[in-house]
């Protein structure tokens, strides 16, 4: 099972992508601020961590600097009304996997999709045909 950390400071916002995820069999941790998630982030091996910028404590900022230092690997999403194109391009330099607007726009279902899609890249069917190819040679 996939494990996802929440950054979110907004309740209304978090519990509803908690939600859709544990539907969708993903289990979900939800952190209220920055600092707390990097405690959280620092007791558990997650598969990706959903961030938003805006946070009490630490902003999104200092938590991305802080998780690429420690873990170069984890998947982060960036989660936040932030359209700033400079902004963006300096996440993406430091390391983000993606970035998802969680304006009046924004669409959960379309949200946990992209989360999915990080989680498992290949589908079934395409490790079936990869794993078929390397055993044959």
């Amino acid at each position: 099972m996939s494990l996802v950390l929440i950054i979110e400071d907004e309740p209304a916002t978090a519990a509803p992508v908690k939600e859709a995820l544990e539907i969708e069999g993903i289990q979900a941790d939800v952190a209220g601020s920055g600092t707390r998630g990097v405690e959280l982030f620092r007791e558990r091996a997650y598969d990706l961590i959903l961030l938003d910028l805006k946070l009490p404590g630490l902003s999104g900022e200092e938590v991305l600097n802080t998780i690429r230092k420690e873990n170069p690997f984890v998947t982060v999403i960036v989660y936040t009304n932030y359209s700033d194109f400079g902004e963006i391009k300096k996440l993406t330099n430091m390391g983000i996997d993606g970035y998802i607007n969680k304006g009046p726009e924004a669409d959960l279902d379309e949200l946990i999709d992209a989360i999915k899609s990080k989680l498992a890249p290949i589908d079934g069917d395409a490790i079936d045909v990869l794993f078929r190819e390397f055993s044959n040679e």
